[in-house]
């Protein structure tokens, strides 16, 4: 984009390498080329940008801060400057942050402890149902022997009601002379 003249001259003020440019001087020696590129670059700038705008105030606004003015060795002094600034606000940054930095790492050690006692609460839970399904088939296997024990003793009880003897037929084989009568042989008596 081609400049207007007030604009180049407004450029040429501030940097040297324009002013030799503009005036017609050839740059000479091993820097020639490099000095061009420059010079070009410069006066590629669209000074209608509205992020130059901003970089600009930001400059104004450091020199004016400082209490300087647009001199040759504020220029000289602008990258220092503004990486200085840069250096401070990240300070002031981190100074700043230090609080949340620190509550994150409380909470992330919150975390970390919270996932060790649900790992223990998963661990006890497994043992419990371990435990529980130990009692749970030990009491099924003593249900099935009070069972089995259930089903033995009714049929000693069916057995006792059909084939004991009862008061009077107990009575009736212990009468003297019946046992004597076979020889004083109980089992005798049952042939």
């Amino acid at each position: 984009k081609k400049r207007a003249p007030a604009t180049l001259a407004q450029i040429a003020a501030t940097h040297p390498l324009v002013r030799t440019v503009e005036s017609g001087e050839e740059p000479t020696g091993p820097a020639a080329e490099a000095i061009r590129r420059q010079v070009e670059s410069l006066l590629a700038i669209d000074m209608e940008d509205p992020e130059l705008h901003e970089a600009m105030d930001v400059v104004a606004d450091l020199w004016k801060s400082k209490g300087m003015g647009n001199t040759a060795e504020n220029r000289r002094n602008l990258r220092s400057d503004l990486e200085r600034q840069a250096v401070e606000r990240c300070e002031d940054f981190v100074r700043q942050m230090a609080p949340m930095r620190d509550m994150l790492r409380q909470a992330e050690a919150n975390a970390d402890l919270l996932d060790r006692q649900a790992q223990d609460s998963v661990e006890d839970l497994e043992r419990t149902d371990a435990e529980t399904r130990r009692v749970v088939a030990a009491h099924e296997q003593l249900l099935e022997t009070r069972d089995q024990l259930q089903r033995e003793h009714d049929a000693a009880v069916a057995f006792r009601a059909r084939y004991e003897l009862s008061p009077n037929e107990t009575a009736a084989l212990e009468a003297r002379g019946v046992y004597e009568e076979r020889g004083g042989d109980a089992d005798a008596f049952f042939r």
